[in-house]
């Protein structure tokens, strides 16, 4: 069952991170011509959620010290659609006995299959902790449609979105 998850994911992933699909929030869909890949010069404007900012002003609007601050998960972050990288790891570990060594195994794989740097230990953390955040609190939103405008807003309203802001100190789209 993980392989036949982990193939989806490896099949999807790219595709989305190079289309910008699934926004998580009423941010831009416009991606600009990003390439997909985590390769600093090659990212030119961002995808997904963060499809309003260039790679130059996510770099510029990150905050220093925090968890993604680092120069290759800023890249990665940018590169892909990471709401639907993380909410479909975070479907398909739903359940398993070690959820979130499953999530953090499953981004860092889908990732590695859209030719992106792995996040940091930091950076992943926050990413594990927003997923356990919306299962623990809004698991029927974002159980059915991880990118889903629902999810987003039960994401809000519970105070996941606000602490993976903090914890990651990545910009947040549309000025939060």
């Amino acid at each position: 069952m993980r392989r036949l998850f982990m193939l989806v994911v490896a099949v999807t992933v790219p595709a989305l991170s190079l289309l910008g699909c699934g926004s998580d929030s009423d941010a831009s869909s416009n991606n600009g011509g990003s390439s997909g890949a985590a390769g600093g010069s090659s990212v030119t404007q961002c995808v997904g959620n963060n499809a309003e900012f260039t790679h130059a002003e996510f770099v510029a609007q990150t905050q220093d010290g925090k968890a993604c601050s680092e120069a290759s998960d800023v890249t990665t972050v940018c590169a892909n659609n990471m709401p639907v990288v993380g909410g479909t790891c975070g479907k398909g570990c739903l359940g398993m006995d070690n959820e979130g060594t499953c999530v953090a195994e499953c981004i860092q794989d889908a990732l590695t299959m859209a030719h992106s740097e792995p996040l940091s230990v930091g950076c992943l953390t926050c990413y594990v902790e927003d997923v356990g955040c919306a299962r623990d609190n809004c698991l029927a939103p974002c159980g059915l449609n991880p990118s889903s405008e629902a999810c987003f807003t039960c994401r809000t309203d519970k105070g996941c979105v606000d602490a993976f802001y903090e914890c990651s100190g990545l910009p947040e789209p549309g000025g939060g």
